[in-house]
């Protein structure tokens, strides 16, 4: 009697396991193929509008645009997808990154996408990301431009004073208030290359706007007016 009691108890167990590793698996979409195909078919004709192509070799996004970089916490493990090529003649790369954002009851994940481009000269860093958008205040504090319908609107954070002003300054605030590609977008002037970031899903994000409102605003700014130090 007491074997058959153990058995049953051992039989039970086994049971649990495999019930919660089912129901794992079935959370897990990219255990079910059909969404891995239908992913596939997303990636696939995102490659095919853009003229672009998915890559599984790590591409130094963190190494490209630092800065955006470490806010969104993207070391290696962070980014998911990678997309190389070219774009109105410019080297183009678009990441996928997963973010994790604590606090003190859940462990959530948030998805954002990133663009980024060659900055046309090399200086000091520039974010200016959406007020709604409370992931990129962790670290820096913001600063208000004197523009309230600007500061209303966005929130921007700079290593250099002066080259921020001069930036600011050279039309750029009007230019992102009236351009409706900059709706819920974060800009990063960071050192050698310029990086527009969304929230969501690289299949989903309007990559080709971004890729054109950076080298737009890469190419109405006076690069060489602006303070170098």
């Amino acid at each position: 009697m007491t074997g058959l009691v153990l058995l049953l108890v051992i039989l039970a167990i086994l049971g649990a396991g495999v019930a919660v590793g089912l129901s794992r698996r079935k959370r897990n979409p990219f255990t079910n193929q059909q969404f891995v195909s239908e992913w596939e078919q997303r990636m696939r004709a995102v490659e095919a509008s853009l003229g672009w192509r998915f890559v599984a070799e790590d591409q130094g996004f963190q190494e490209r645009v630092p800065h955006v970089g470490r806010m969104l916490e993207a070391d290696r493990s962070r980014v998911k997808f990678q997309l190389v090529g070219q774009w109105r003649g410019v080297p183009v790369l678009a990441v996928e990154v997963v973010l994790r954002t604590d606090n003190v009851v859940t462990h959530e994940f948030r998805t954002y996408s990133a663009v980024v481009v060659p900055r046309p000269m090399p200086g000091p860093w520039v974010l200016i990301s959406p007020r709604e958008d409370s992931v990129w205040g962790i670290f820096e504090q913001f600063t208000l431009t004197g523009d309230p319908v600007f500061d209303q609107r966005y929130e921007v954070r700079r290593a250099n004073p002066a080259f921020a002003t001069a930036l600011l300054g050279s039309g750029l605030t009007q230019a992102l208030l009236h351009d409706p590609r900059a709706a819920g977008v974060a800009l990063a002037f960071d050192e050698h290359a310029l990086a527009a970031v969304v929230p969501g899903h690289l299949v989903q994000a309007p990559l080709g706007h971004l890729a054109d409102l950076l080298l737009d605003l890469g190419g109405r700014v006076p690069w060489q007016a602006l303070p170098r130090g």
